[in-house]
């Protein structure tokens, strides 16, 4: 009985003694072995997560704000229950711009972006009176000083980062020490004392003072006015309002002395006059070479060879300025129609227009828009001796009312050519803004001149995108008025075209 006794008590002593060691053996295989293996396996350290940076550390900090004041609108304090003395109990939240933030009294916050974007956290922890760190994913980005500054507004442009700097700007406020002011400037040095020259006499001249004189650039396009718009050609001419007129400059009195005895010579600077100009060193600038791209396409038109009505009629030119003289202007385009069986016998291969500014006000002009090199009847001697000379004369602007400095151009047009042929032409353009121009011309016949392809009037209008781009739609169909139908009126707006053009500019 004895011997039994015993026995037990020593097998409840290796029991006890073998859970001892097994809960000490969990607790090491808890950390450093999954479940399931034994505890002389060990687990790699490096799987184990990083510990936090230290930057990332929530515990509180001495109490240095009031979180009760809102820093930006709407914002309040939010006060709750803490599980123990490592967490704030109080903290202010606010939102900005799609932004919200936590700020504690510590000095410490951190700004999240509402739409829960990835890598959009910010974080700061701030000494009052020396700085704040703000800090992201990638560690401390920004530091911000504090210099005695007042509270700041919230910004305009919220983001992220602008916003974690008016948190602290605002933590900082009315703490630490203002920069000092910068140096006085140096006290100018007074040149010797000249001796006094009588003067012998004084006259009062009024002399306009020296304008300013800028080189101009000669590698932008010119600035080109024309009364006959390029159907084919988009950029061949400007059509905007015209420049105000500068201000005349006041005259200042300056006080001429006669000449005094003779000393030594000064040199004097050269005039703004005197100073010669760089001459232009290329033909493109000498003579504002100004060349475009455009590829379009008319809306709706009739095949010319079995009159079906089709959509899409495809076309690519290239077009020219050159400014030859002060007075003339030249302009050409070339015309290509990739799919070859739409080009009809009337389209172009190439358009030309010479414009010659007589006065400030008549213009002559001699132009061709449908010259071909050959086919259709004619070729390329007979396009250059077949084009049409007319005259302008341009027309007073016209303010438009409700569309605040912008005016109405026009001018009238004459053909030199045959005169009772050739139809009297207006034509009015005007910019509706900064970027959008419309134009639209009247056509008035001699009797019995006008063929059933003659418009009644014709329209365009560009958008300009950019510098270099623009987007244009022409109509110079045989558009006519409900009254004057004819026998083979046009579809319209749908007989017009769009194109894209790109300046090329030399």
């Amino acid at each position: 009985m004895s011997l039994r006794a015993n026995t037990w008590r020593n097998s409840l002593v290796m029991i006890a003694l073998w859970a001892t060691a097994s809960s000490a053996g969990a607790q090491t295989i808890a950390r450093n072995t999954p479940p399931g293996l034994s505890a002389h396996l060990s687990w790699p350290e490096d799987i184990f997560p990083a510990p936090s940076a230290e930057w990332r550390q929530q515990s509180p900090g001495p109490h240095a704000i009031d979180t009760a004041t809102p820093a930006v609108p709407g914002a309040h304090e939010v006060l709750h229950d803490t599980p123990n003395v490592f967490v704030w109990s109080r903290y202010q939240t606010g939102s900005l711009g799609g932004w919200t933030y936590r700020l504690f009294p510590d000095g410490s916050a951190i700004v999240v972006a509402d739409d829960g974007r990835v890598a959009s956290e910010y974080l700061l922890k701030c000494r009052s009176g020396v700085s704040c760190q703000i800090s992201n994913d990638s560690g401390e980005i920004l530091s911000v000083p504090a210099i005695g500054a007042p509270k700041p507004q919230p910004p305009d442009d919220v983001d992220g980062l602008s916003m974690a700097r008016f948190l602290a700007e605002w933590i900082l406020a009315g703490t630490g020490t203002p920069p000092p002011p910068p140096p006085p400037p140096p006290a100018p040095v007074s040149e010797p004392a000249e001796p006094v020259i009588p003067e012998v006499a004084t006259v009062e001249v009024a002399q306009a003072p020296l304008a300013e004189e800028t080189e101009p650039n000669l590698l932008l396009a010119p600035v080109v006015e024309c009364t006959d718009p390029d159907p084919f050609y988009p950029d061949s001419c400007t059509f905007g309002d015209e420049p105000p007129a500068p201000a005349p400059l006041p005259a200042s009195p300056q006080r001429q002395t006669a000449a005094p005895s003779p000393g030594p010579a000064r040199s004097q600077p050269a005039s703004r006059s005197e100073t010669a100009r760089p001459e232009p060193q290329t033909l493109a600038e000498k003579y504002k070479l100004a060349c475009s791209i455009s590829t379009g396409a008319g809306l709706q038109y009739n095949d010319h060879v079995t009159q079906e009505k089709k959509y899409g009629k495809f076309r690519v030119s290239l077009g020219c300025n050159a400014q030859l003289t002060e007075r003339v202007k030249l302009s050409m385009a070339l015309i290509q129609y990739p799919l070859s069986d739409q080009q009809a016998p009337w389209d172009p291969d190439f358009t030309y227009a010479m414009d010659i500014r007589v006065t400030d006000k008549l213009s002559l002009s001699y132009s061709n828009y449908s010259a071909r090199f050959s086919g259709g009847g004619s070729n390329l001697v007979s396009s250059l001796l077949e084009g049409s000379l007319r005259a302008s004369y341009k027309l007073p602007s016209i303010p438009i009312p409700y569309l605040e400095g912008r005016k109405l151009n026009c001018s009238i047009g004459l053909g030199l050519s045959d005169p009772s042929s050739d139809a009297a032409t207006l034509f009015c353009h005007s910019s509706i803004t900064d970027k959008l121009w419309a134009g639209v011309t009247l056509y008035a016949y001699p009797a019995d001149a006008q063929e059933p392809w003659n418009p009644d009037y014709s329209y365009m209008a560009t958008y300009k995108i950019n510098d270099r781009m623009a987007l244009n739609y022409s109509n110079f169909s045989s558009n006519r008025w409900p009254w004057n139908r004819g026998s083979s009126p046009g579809p319209g707006i749908l007989g017009g075209s769009l194109s894209l053009s790109y300046k090329l500019i030399f």
